[in-house]
């Protein structure tokens, strides 16, 4: 924005508006600051900043446009079934109101409980500011109650203001971006001195196939003393941002030199480099809609000493959907690193589900819960080795691909359940990204594709121990044998092994099976019971490639209750639905109740 068009911010118009009014009369206002902000469309025209603080959230969207401007909370990023506000200034008055999308066309209607409220609105030349706020949980039926999921924002915008109380069509003006609404406010400074160094692959030609893995070994600075790294920052090509969708950076054996530096090469397959074997560990983290990720101020990632990597190994994963042709990248990581040391040093473990061919979910099914399990056995081997009496968990990267709903991280203690550690009920493929925790949570002693499916989690934790997996993955015998198979060829001498008999399974893979097996959602419930029942093969490693002694050991799962949704939020007296739902539909609800009463 030019420095003319700002001056005219208050030159040209000042409206105050109280709570009591939502649309009081000009007076002299000011304008309120906020903690986080977000740019949602690709050209920098849509800006929206926001706080929360006491059960309340306050929104300032900052639209170039003198028309009017609209917001919308939606459960799948669409119109339909969205909470929507839209507002502007007219004539000198800003104007506000509560919509929403739940009739049966999918329109437009105002909603009768008119939740949002005004704070001011403001118009230059050029732009259009408008600040509202509205409760969390707002009791009214028809708002989307705001929680520390993800949350699925639409926007639009008009070159004109709303006319006889009916917004014209946006046309393209429109999109949608998910974001964490609810995450904490955490400390971003960065010092004038801090060092620059960074990781990319350079002219890389993304296959013309829906899935590449891409991987190329780097030498970290020479660095004569310990530094931290304090900040990582993504570098993601202008136009590519639909097809990088996430970076992770592997430390290196020490066995490494200089020979490992070659160029790039595929991931994940039989003629891939040797020294990529020697890259197993994650120290560094990023996924798509992600922004850069600070460090806690206590808290940095160790660079420079003898136990530090040398070698990393960046892996790209590129979701070429629609299988363009000639694209060619050189997206990366950006480390931001300082001598000034901070006193704790940064680790992360990956949990969840072992990454595995035989990580198996059936087709056709309408939810199905895939467990991983961080065993109380792994964790006691590597604190107790490690004489750590616990360690602090400060942020956690939720991961999984496109049949992933849903993911939680249950935390138990002495057999009792504590809060969820991590948790998104409306996650987002699209929108991964490490989240900061509310409140630091202490543990104690005590498929490759997109299309194939992972359910992970990595724990970004202090102070460092030597553990970098803490997974499980169900027995696959017990799996094999509920389809059916009798036997596989012994001794094993491919991978994946390869099934001997029956005969309609002779010479498949276990993958092959699974797929030839007649599924149905039956079946598929009773195959979700069964692996939630039999022994699971836990995956405990070390940093360096070696495994913990109860690594590969069948242990039985624990026996847990099914997890039952309780709200984190300070509890919400609501009135009752006859205050917030239109009476017909109220009355035919209770009609229908009493018909079916009758009938039984």
């Amino acid at each position: 924005m030019r420095l003319g068009s700002l001056l005219t911010w208050y030159s040209v118009l000042r409206v105050l508006v109280s709570k009591e009014s939502p649309a009081s009369a000009a007076g002299t206002w000011r304008r309120l600051t906020f903690s986080h902000h977000a740019v949602l469309d690709e050209n920098g025209k849509y800006h929206l900043r926001w706080k929360h603080e006491n059960m309340v959230i306050t929104f300032e969207v900052e639209v170039e446009t003198r028309g009017y401007v609209g917001l919308g909370l939606s459960p799948t990023g669409s119109m339909a079934q969205s909470d929507m506000v839209i507002g502007g200034v007219a004539n000198g008055r800003p104007y506000l109101k509560d919509y929403n999308t739940l009739n049966f066309e999918g329109k437009l209607n105002e909603d009768l409980h008119q939740d949002y409220r005004l704070e001011y609105g403001m118009e230059n030349k050029t732009h259009t500011i408008i600040a509202f706020s509205r409760d969390l949980n707002s009791c009214d039926n028809k708002d989307k109650i705001i929680t520390d999921n993800t949350v699925r924002v639409i926007w639009a915008y008009h070159p004109k203001d709303v006319q006889h109380d009916h917004p014209q069509y946006h046309s393209s003006n429109r999109g949608r971006k998910s974001l964490h609404l609810l995450n904490p406010v955490v400390d971003t400074f960065i010092p004038s001195d801090v060092l620059v160094f960074e990781i990319r692959h350079y002219n890389v030609t993304i296959p013309k196939k829906d899935t590449t893995y891409w991987c190329k070994i780097f030498k970290l600075p020479a660095l004569t003393k310990k530094h931290h790294v304090i900040r990582v920052e993504p570098i993601i090509q202008k136009g590519h941002e639909h097809l990088v969708h996430h970076i992770l950076l592997y430390q290196c054996h020490s066995i490494l030199n200089d020979t490992a530096l070659s160029v790039g090469h595929e991931c994940y397959n039989s003629n891939m480099p040797d020294d990529f074997f020697n890259c197993e560990s994650i120290i560094l983290a990023w996924a798509i809609g992600g922004k850069g990720f600070s460090y806690p101020p206590n808290v940095g990632l160790s660079l420079g000493t003898s136990t530090d990597p040398v070698y990393v190994m960046m892996e790209i994963h590129y979701d070429n959907a629609n299988y363009q042709e000639g694209c060619i990248d050189s997206s990366g990581l950006k480390l931001l690193y300082t001598p000034i040391l901070r006193k704790y040093d940064a680790g992360v473990i990956e949990t969840g589900v072992w990454v595995s061919l035989y990580h198996m979910i059936p087709p056709n099914m309408s939810s199905y819960i895939s467990q991983g399990h961080c065993t109380m056995e792994c964790l006691q081997e590597a604190l107790s080795l490690e004489k750590a009496s616990g360690i602090h968990v400060f942020a956690v990267l939720l991961h999984s691909h496109l049949a992933g709903r849903a993911l939680r991280i249950r935390h138990f203690r002495n057999n009792v359940e504590q809060p969820l550690l991590a948790h998104d009920d409306e996650f987002d493929f699209n929108f991964q990204e490490f989240r900061h925790l509310k409140k630091e949570r202490v543990l104690q002693l005590g498929g490759l594709s997109t299309r194939d499916e992972m359910c992970l989690s990595y724990l970004l934790y202090y102070p460092k121990i030597d553990l970098s997996r803490c997974e499980s993955l169900p027995e696959i015998a017990p799996q094999l044998q509920f389809i059916g198979v009798k036997e596989i060829y012994q001794p094993i001498r491919t991978w994946p092994f390869i099934i001997k008999s029956p005969k309609k399974y002779k010479d498949l893979s276990f993958t092959e099976a699974m797929n030839k097996f007649q599924w149905s959602r039956k079946k598929g419930r009773e195959f979700n019971s069964l692996v939630h029942g039999i022994e699971m093969n836990i995956r405990c490693a070390k940093h360096n490639q070696e495994e913990w002694q109860v690594h590969g050991i069948p242990i039985s799962p624990p026996s847990l209750k099914p997890w039952e949704r309780k709200s984190e939020m300070e509890p919400v007296t609501c009135r009752t639905t006859w205050q917030y739902s239109d009476p017909l539909p109220v009355l035919l609800s209770l009609i229908l109740h009493i018909v079916l009463a009758v009938g039984m």
